[in-house]
């Protein structure tokens, strides 16, 4: 991508935002507007700071690879060893993997991601976004990719597993602020499902997975062995470990 397209898309992210920003202080917004904004400004935070960075870099070029394993929108779970990928510091490399992976051809003998997937639109984004990371992959190579197990939610909603129930909505909602609205057991599914438009501190939930859907998703994209996988401590973020569905594929 040439200097000046970086530049232009970059100025154009700051124009919206300060559109979104005047609006959103209008008091007289209809509230589905409102949360429509709010959604539209937290991807403007993750675009200001790929484009922003992309400023600054020269990422006309391929990144060089230091090591042989990749972490993709892990967060402030930064792992050592690994390139880690994502949006917003402290990872290695500032980068929306959206518009591709900046790595060559085989570069990876193992790609790790854990709840990032459910955040990216389907079937678009997250196609391609598989895609590319079968392409960066060595043969032979495999990934491991966790998500909340949308399976499970179900299936404890179905057969009203108290239990499973009240783990999930005293560990992962009672501490959100402001607080989240749970009226019955459907509002955790959805939660789990779409997560918070209206928050600004929680990414939306664009689509759900379960072993099945996941499992063909890869394989559509060339994957193969296609397997449930038990929780990885040296990975995973052991919070998450519960309520996560984790598969593994082979290149």
């Amino acid at each position: 991508m040439k200097p000046r397209e970086i530049r232009k898309s970059y100025q154009n992210v700051m124009s919206l935002k300060k559109s979104v920003d005047r609006f959103l202080k209008d008091p007289s917004l209809a509230p589905a507007f409102r949360i429509t904004l709010f959604q539209l400004e937290k991807d403007i935070k993750s675009a200001r700071s790929f484009w922003g960075d992309l400023e600054k870099k020269d990422r006309t070029r391929r990144f060089a690879v230091c090591g042989d394993k990749l972490q993709i929108g892990g967060g402030r779970h930064y792992l050592k060893g690994f390139v880690n990928l994502d949006f917003f510091p402290p990872a290695d490399v500032i980068w929306d993997c959206r518009y591709g992976l900046p790595f060559g051809k085989g570069s990876f003998k193992f790609v790790f991601s854990e709840h990032f997937f459910e955040h990216i639109d389907f079937p678009i984004s997250a196609k391609k976004v598989l895609r590319e990371i079968y392409r960066v992959l060595k043969p032979g190579g495999s990934v491991l990719l966790g998500v909340p197990d949308g399976g499970r939610v179900v299936k404890a909603y179905y057969k009203k597993e108290r239990q499973f129930l009240d783990q999930l909505r005293d560990r992962c909602y009672s501490s959100r602020r402001p607080p989240v609205e749970i009226y019955g057991d459907l509002d955790l599914v959805n939660y789990l499902f779409r997560d918070q438009l209206d928050n600004p501190h929680y990414a939306v939930h664009y689509w759900a997975y379960d072993e099945k859907s996941l499992g063909n998703l890869l394989r559509s994209v060339g994957f193969r062995n296609m397997r449930k996988s038990s929780f990885d401590k040296r990975y995973c973020n052991q919070e998450r470990e519960f309520y996560s569905l984790y598969m593994k594929a082979v290149k």
